[in-house]
C-alpha cells in the first residue's frame, strides 16, 4: 500500500510488481506510480516561490509487516513534532485510525491500547513493540497491565506503525486487536537533541478545583564511528494528575440509624445508572516522577550482518493522594469513618493514599542479516525484569464515630504489595527466503512470563516497613510457536499470502495465598496446557498504480495470562480476582480493503469483522461480597461476541492551499454479545469499551520554512463499562462517555537548530469519562534543540 509522509518526503509500500533491494532499511525502488507523483507536482499551480525539499524514497522500516495485505498505518517523527503535544510515547498514536490509547493523565502508567475490536480494558489483545522488543505486559489483561510505555521517550521515536488484526503468522494471537511498532532513532552521524517542556491543566470537578502542573525533560546523543553506532539518552517526566476516582455512595444506601459524625461538604450528582448519589471526596491523585535511561549499541560485523544491544531502565517514584470534601462541625477533615449527612448515616471508606516505587530493567540482544538478497536471518533475545516494584497504601477505616481512627494520615496502618522478581523473557529465531516471486518467513518463538506478588501488613504505610505476610500470588506461563508464511507474487498485479502458526501454551507453578478468618491459607492450582493452530490468508490485487484491493483472513488464539489464572491482589482502591478455570479465547477475523491513490494523497475504505469465541471479558464492579468500597475486577468467558464495521481513512497534501496537509478517519462499529450460556440475559448487549463510532482529523499548515500550525480533532462515540449495559447515564464519573477533543499546536524554528512550540490539548475543555475523568484543558510550552 501507498502511504505519504511529511511534506517533501514520500514512502512507498510494496504491493505489486516492485523490485526492491534494501540495505539497513533503505534502498532503491522501481515503481511506476512515482512518475505519477512527480507529474502531479509538476502540474501544481502555486502562486508563490516553491522551496524544493529533499525527496526520500525508502522501504518500510518493518519489512515483515509488509508480508500481509492487512491495513498498515504510520506516523513519523516530523508528523509527531508538527501535530502532537507529545510528552509520552503513548500520545504519538493519537491520530491513527480506529486507535485509542487510554492515557487518563500525562504519565499514566495504566495507558491501555484500544483498537477496532479491543477495548481499553483488554490490555492483552494488542501487542506493542519497540525496535522489535516486546513491551506489552502480557502478565494480565486489565487496566493493571499496560504496555511499558515509559521505556521509550517520544523524542527518540523515528516513526510509529500499526497493523490491524491477527493477519500475520509472525505474531502471537494477542495481535487480534493489532500490532503497534515504535521505531527509534539510530544515528548514521553525530547528532544530539535536548527538549524542555512544561504543561498545566485547569481541572474542576465536584469539590476539586486546582491547577495541575508538570514538566518533561529529555536529552539524547548518538554517533556512528566506523562500524560502531551508539545512542544514549535520558528522559524525566514529572506531573500532578487529576483525581482518578471519587468516594461515592448512592443516597439510598444511607441508614436512618442513630450515630455518625455530622459532616458537610458532599457533592450531589447522578450515577452511571441514573441513581442519585453523593460524592464525598477525590482519591487516586497521582504525583508521579518517572525517569528513563536508554543505551543502544550496534556493530556491523559485515556489510549485511549487524549485532545490536539495547538497555533500558525505567524508575518510578509516585505518591497517590486523597482529598476529602467532608468536614465536621469544627472544620476538621473526615475520611474513612461513620458519618451523618442529610439525616442519613453512611460508612465511608476508600480514602487510601499510597506511595509507589519501581525500578524496571529491559535488555535485548539481536544479531541479524539484512542484505535483501536470497536469504536473511535474525536471532534475538530480550528480558524485562521488575528489579524493584513496591506499592504501599493506607487501610485505615472505622465504623465508629472516632474520626482519628479513619484518618489515613493519623492511623497509618496499611498494606504493601511487592512484585519484585516479576517479568518476562523472549527468544526469536527467523529466516527469510526470497526465491523468485516469493517472500517466505519461517521461525520459532518462545516467551515465558513469571508473576511474583506478595502482600504484607504494615504499621506505617508511609515508612513501608513490611510486617506479616497476608497474601501472595505466583505462577508462570510459557508459549512456544512455530510459524511459516509465504507471500507469492504469482502475477504482476496479484499477490497471495498464506501462513500458519502452531502454538504450545503452558501455565504452571500457580499458587494463591490469602488470609481467611485470620489464617493464611494456600491454594495450589493444577498445571494447564493447550496446543492450537492458527491459519492466515491474504490476497492483494493492484490493477494500476492508482488502485489497490486486498482481502485478509486470520484465526488466532489468545491464551489466559498468568494474572487472570493465578493472581488475586488488592492495590489502593482496586481488587483483582483470579479465575484458574479460564479457557483460551479464539477469534476469526477478516477485512476487505479498497484504496484509491492520487498524486497528492489517498483514500481508503476497509470493511472488518471479528467473531470472538470464549471471549475473556474483564469487568469492574463496586458491589458484591468483598467489594464494598473497592473496585473489584474479575474475568469470565463469554461464548461469542461479534464486532463488525467500516473504516474510512484518507490523507492529502496541499488541501485548498499550498502547505496545508490533512489526515483523517471515520470508524463505524457494531459490536454485540451473540451467545452467553452463563448469563443469557446479556445476549444482544454491547461488549465493554467498544465505541459505536470514532472520528479523527488533523490539519497541518506549513507557513514558510519556520512556522508550522496544527489543529486536530478526536471524537469517540457511546460505549459501555458494564456488559449488562446498565450504565445508561454516560456523562458522569464511573461511566464511559463519548468525547470530542480539539487539540492545537504551533511550532516556530526561530534560529538554526532551535524550535519553540506552544499547544493546547482539549482546547474546547470537553468533560469526558472513561470510568475515570479524562484530562481537561491542558496547555504546553516546549523548547527544543536538534543538532
Amino acid at each position: 500500500m501507498f502511504r505519504s509522509l511529511p511534506r517533501g518526503r514520500w514512502q512507498v509500500f510494496c504491493p505489486g510488481s516492485i523490485e526492491t533491494h534494501m540495505n539497513n532499511n533503505h534502498g532503491k525502488i522501481l515503481l511506476t506510480s512515482l512518475l505519477m507523483m512527480i507529474a502531479g507536482y509538476a502540474q501544481a499551480d502555486h502562486q508563490e516561490a516553491l522551496e524544493l525539499q529533499e525527496i526520500e524514497i525508502s522501504a518500510p522500516l518493518n519489512r515483515h509487516a509488509e508480508q500481509t495485505p492487512a491495513v498498515l498505518e504510520s506516523y513519523d517523527a516530523t508528523q509527531i513534532k508538527d501535530s502532537i503535544n507529545a510528552t509520552t510515547s503513548a500520545q504519538t498514536f493519537k491520530y491513527l485510525p480506529s486507535l485509542q490509547v487510554r492515557e487518563r493523565y500525562i504519565g499514566d502508567r495504566n495507558s491501555i491500547i484500544a483498537s477496532r475490536t479491543a477495548g481499553t480494558l483488554s490490555s492483552a489483545q494488542t501487542l506493542l513493540y519497540a525496535d522489535g522488543i516486546l513491551l506489552s505486559n502480557l502478565l494480565g489483561n486489565s487496566f493493571a497491565f499496560p504496555p511499558r510505555w515509559g521505556l521509550v521517550s517520544p523524542d527518540e521515536i523515528a516513526r510509529v506503525d500499526v497493523m490491524y488484526g491477527p493477519y500475520s503468522a509472525l505474531y502471537a494471537g494477542n495481535s487480534m486487536g493489532g500490532v503497534l511498532n515504535l521505531t527509534t532513532r539510530m544515528p548514521s552521524k553525530f547528532e544530539t537533541h535536548a527538549s524542555v517542556q512544561t504543561f498545566q491543566q485547569d481541572f474542576k470537578l465536584y469539590g476539586t478545583d486546582e491547577y495541575l502542573r508538570g514538566s518533561h525533560l529529555s536529552a539524547y546523543a548518538g554517533n556512528r564511528i566506523g562500524d560502531v553506532s551508539f545512542w544514549i539518552g535520558a528522559d524525566r517526566l514529572e506531573n500532578d494528575g487529576q483525581p482518578m476516582d471519587f468516594v461515592v455512595r448512592d443516597t439510598n444506601a444511607g441508614s436512618a440509624a442513630a450515630g455518625g459524625i455530622a459532616v458537610s461538604g458532599a457533592s450531589r450528582d447522578r450515577g452511571d445508572k441514573g441513581q442519585s448519589r453523593l460524592v464525598f471526596g477525590a482519591i487516586s491523585k497521582d504525583q508521579t516522577v518517572q525517569d528513563n535511561a536508554k543505551l543502544k549499541l550496534a556493530y556491523d560485523i559485515t556489510q549485511d550482518v549487524r549485532l545490536a544491544y539495547t538497555l533500558g531502565i525505567w524508575q518510578l517514584d509516585s505518591k497517590s493522594d486523597v482529598e476529602t470534601y467532608l468536614c465536621d462541625a469544627a472544620g476538621n477533615p473526615v475520611y474513612n469513618s461513620r458519618v451523618r449527612f442529610d439525616d442519613s448515616r453512611f460508612n465511608i471508606s476508600g480514602f487510601s493514599p499510597g506511595e509507589s516505587e519501581a525500578l524496571h530493567v529491559m535488555q535485548a540482544l539481536e544479531v541479524r542479516s539484512d542484505g535483501g538478497g536470497l536469504f536473511d536471518w535474525q536471532a534475538s533475545i530480550s528480558e524485562y525484569d521488575y528489579n524493584r516494584d513496591k506499592n504501599s497504601a493506607s487501610t485505615a477505616f472505622t465504623t465508629t464515630d472516632v474520626a482519628e481512627a479513619g484518618n489515613p494520615y493519623l492511623n497509618k496502618t496499611g498494606r504493601i504489595v511487592d512484585m519484585a522478581g516479576t517479568g518476562w523473557r523472549t527468544f526469536d529465531l527467523r529466516g527469510s527466503w526470497r526465491p523468485q516471486n516469493h517472500a517466505i518467513d519461517i521461525g520459532y518463538h518462545i516467551d515465558q512470563y513469571e508473576l511474583r506478588s506478595q502482600t504484607y501488613a504494615t504499621a506505617d504505610w508511609q515508612q513501608a516497613q513490611k510486617g506479616a505476610l497476608t497474601a501472595a500470588s505466583r505462577g508462570q506461563t510459557r508459549t512456544q510457536a512455530l510459524y511459516v508464511q509465504d507471500k507469492w507474487q504469482f502475477d504482476p498485479q496479484w499477490a497471495l499470502t498464506l501462513g500458519g502458526r502452531l502454538e504450545h501454551w503452558q501455565a504452571f507453578d500457580g499458587q494463591n495465598r490469602a488470609t481467611i478468618n485470620s489464617t493464611l491459607q494456600t491454594s495450589d492450582y493444577q498445571d494447564k496446557s493447550a496446543i492450537r493452530f492458527s491459519p492466515k490468508f491474504g490476497l492483494a490485487f493492484e490493477p494500476s498504480p492508482q488502485w489497490g484491493f486486498s482481502l485478509a483472513l486470520g484465526q488466532a488464539y489468545r491464551f489466559p495470562t498468568v494474572s487472570e489464572l493465578y493472581q488475586s491482589i488488592t492495590s489502593g482502591n482496586n481488587l483483582i480476582q483470579n479465575n484458574p478455570q479460564l479457557k483460551p479465547e479464539k477469534v476469526h477475523s477478516g477485512e476487505l480493503t479498497a484504496e484509491r491513490r492520487f498524486a497528492n494523497g489517498l483514500l481508503r475504505a476497509t470493511l472488518f469483522q471479528e467473531d470472538k469465541h470464549d471471549a475473556l471479558i474483564s469487568q469492574t464492579i463496586s458491589t458484591g461480597v468483598g467489594c464494598i468500597g473497592l473496585n473489584c475486577t474479575f474475568v469470565q468467558n463469554v461464548d461469542k461476541i461479534r464486532t463488525q464495521g467500516i473504516e474510512l481513512a484518507g490523507q492529502w497534501q496541499d488541501v485548498w492551499i499550498h502547505g496545508l496537509d490533512f489526515m483523517g478517519s471515520l470508524t463505524l462499529t457494531r459490536a454485540r454479545v451473540l451467545e452467553n450460556t452463563a448469563a443469557p440475559e446479556i445476549e444482544g448487549n454491547r461488549p465493554v469499551r467498544i465505541p459505536s463510532s470514532m472520528a479523527k482529523a488533523v490539519f497541518t499548515y506549513h507557513q514558510g520554512g519556520a512556522w508550522t500550525h496544527s489543529l486536530g480533532m478526536r471524537y469517540s462515540g457511546r460505549q459501555y463499562n458494564n456488559i449488562d449495559n446498565t450504565d445508561v447515564n454516560e456523562d458522569t464519573y464511573i461511566a464511559a462517555s463519548k468525547f470530542f477533543f480539539v487539540d492545537w499546536r504551533s511550532t516556530y524554528r526561530f534560529a538554526d537548530r532551535w524550535t519553540a512550540a506552544l499547544g493546547i490539548d482539549n482546547l474546547n475543555d470537553y468533560r469526558a469519562y472513561v470510568r475515570h475523568p479524562y484530562p481537561q484543558r491542558t496547555a504546553y510550552l516546549q523548547l527544543k534543540f536538534d543538532y
